[in-house]
């Protein structure tokens, strides 16, 4: 009998491969017995080493990694039956069909080149356009026509920076015109001079839109007695011109003046009034100035009748800390400067009285301009300046709490067709006004207001030469704008900015198209 090889594996169970199925002619039971299984028992061979299991070690084969559960496992009789707490799965010898933790095999494609629009993959050239389209657009927004005074000129704060401007002019058809409002920060050559009429009235306003952007507006006349509006805004730092959509029944030479009516800092409207051929007093009213290209008429309109020489001038109100009261102002034949209030809530619902001016009867015709004086205190005031028939500078305040008229004569004279435009600058007694009148061949003159004295500060320099102006206007922020004949066939709106003191800066030419 052969000896037990003591170092040998104990019975295990191998595939069919290793199992020689001949019949034993010495075996009743048809096959070898358990004495002849030790006669092919190699001792010491660990069986990962036969040749018909695989070795780990073999680079072309798949590693070796202990265990396949996609097929039925031999149990190792020396661990149990895979029950208990080991497992006989660790000494089977099938290589394994595939293993979490090997490498993942990828099939290998050719990949295909992206295609291109102007050099960038399609996906980001439409991230590129999509984040351009939204910097025009924010750029664009922003929208907006319009200007802040104190945005608009660094040396002074707008009394109305509360996100309203100024904005009351007048003219008539002999050729006076009284200060509106306007504001700029920039200005460029006008691109279409031939059409503006040369006896054109201008008016003008300037605010702070719901953007915070500064913006300007500047109304005029077309040779065609279209009255028409160029404004700019300081988002995009250019001119836009448009139709400001008065009716055609318009007068050649009409008188404009212009006003706000605050509502808040991200609203307000913006009001034109000019007179039609019969002289009666017309309005029109913008709830969305600048952005918005809808007029609607106003109440006042088509019932009170000027002087065909008359003026005009408005209020609403420009800031919170501003006058507040729906006024259109005109002069009468009898050279009466007579005031329209609104007193209701119905369109019709208008008053008109006569202005006491025992101070200086005015000239007819006079120009005439109207300034708020912003005040912190629950009693507001107005100022509104006129030229009497003596030549004189007249100024008149009114009160909010009553009807009545303060006059004081300023110590200036001028022709009685003088254009005057005028602006107030600060707060309660630090308080500054500029009043300007133009003269014949000659720069405007300049008469100021501070510390409870008016001086007559002489001609202004920047507005002489070939840059005098025969019409102006004026707004809170300090800006200037005027009416410039270079010639029979080309005239010119010109921009200029209070900086300091008695001095004024040119800025440039309003742009005009048609």
């Amino acid at each position: 009998m052969t000896t037990p090889n003591s170092n040998a594996y104990a019975q295990e169970h191998y595939s069919g491969l290793e199992v020689d199925t001949r019949q034993s002619p010495l075996s009743s039971a048809g096959g070898w017995t358990a004495d002849d299984l030790t006669k092919f028992r190699l001792a010491d061979q660990n069986p990962s080493s036969l040749p018909q299991v695989h070795n780990p070690d073999l680079p072309e084969v798949a590693p070796y990694y202990g265990q396949d559960y996609s097929m039925p496992q031999a149990v190792d009789a020396a661990h149990g039956n895979g029950n208990g707490n080991g497992t006989g799965y660790g000494q089977t010898y099938y290589a394994p069909k595939e293993n979490p933790d090997s490498p993942e095999v990828t099939e290998i494609h050719e990949e295909k080149r992206p295609k291109l629009i102007c050099g960038m993959k399609r996906k980001m050239f439409w991230i590129v356009l999509a984040i351009a389209i939204v910097v025009v657009i924010a750029a664009g927004v922003g929208g907006g026509v319009a200007g802040s005074a104190a945005a608009a000129n660094s040396s002074q704060s707008d009394s109305s920076s509360s996100g309203s401007g100024s904005g009351s002019g007048s003219g008539s058809g002999n050729g006076d015109s009284s200060g509106g409002s306007g504001s700029s920060g920039d200005t460029s050559n006008s691109t279409d001079t031939g059409v503006i009429l040369p006896a054109t009235n201008i008016g003008s306003l300037n605010f702070t839109d719901q953007y915070g952007w500064e913006n300007s507006m500047v109304f005029f006349q077309l040779r065609n007695k279209k009255v028409w509006q160029s404004y700019w805004n300081a988002s995009t730092n250019v001119w836009t011109s448009a139709d400001a959509k008065v009716l055609d029944t318009v007068k050649e030479g009409t008188p404009i003046s212009n006003s706000l009516l605050w509502h808040s800092k991200t609203s307000r409207d913006a009001r034109i009034y000019y007179l039609n051929e019969d002289n009666k007093v017309m309005g029109q009213i913008n709830g969305n100035p600048a952005y918005g290209a809808t007029w609607d008429q106003s109440g006042v309109s088509d019932t009170y009748t000027a002087a065909s020489t008359s003026q005009l001038l408005s209020n609403g109100q420009y800031t919170n800390d501003s006058y507040l009261d729906n006024m259109v102002v005109y002069q009468d034949s009898g050279s009466v400067i007579r005031v329209i209030r609104r007193i209701g809530s119905g369109a019709t619902d208008w008053q008109v009285n006569g202005i006491d001016t025992g101070f200086g009867t005015p000239a007819l015709g006079t120009s005439m301009s109207l300034i708020p004086i912003p005040t912190i205190e629950t009693n507001k005031t107005m100022r509104l300046f006129y030229v009497s028939t003596a030549g004189a500078i007249i100024g008149l305040t009114v009160f909010s709490n009553n009807n009545t008229w303060i006059g004081e004569t300023l110590p200036t004279t001028v022709a009685t067709n003088s254009s005057l435009a005028a602006f107030s600058y600060g707060y309660d007694t630090d308080l500054t006004m500029h009043v300007l009148a133009t003269q014949e061949g000659k720069a405007p003159i300049l008469t100021t207001y501070s510390g409870g004295e008016w001086t007559n500060q002489g001609e202004i320099a920047t507005m002489s030469g070939d840059d005098i102006p025969t019409k102006i206007a004026a707004n809170l922020a300090g800006r200037v704008y005027g009416v410039v004949e270079r010639n029979a066939t080309k005239v010119e709106i010109v921009g200029w900015k209070w900086t300091n003191g008695t001095t004024y800066e040119k800025i440039g030419v309003v742009d005009v198209s048609t």
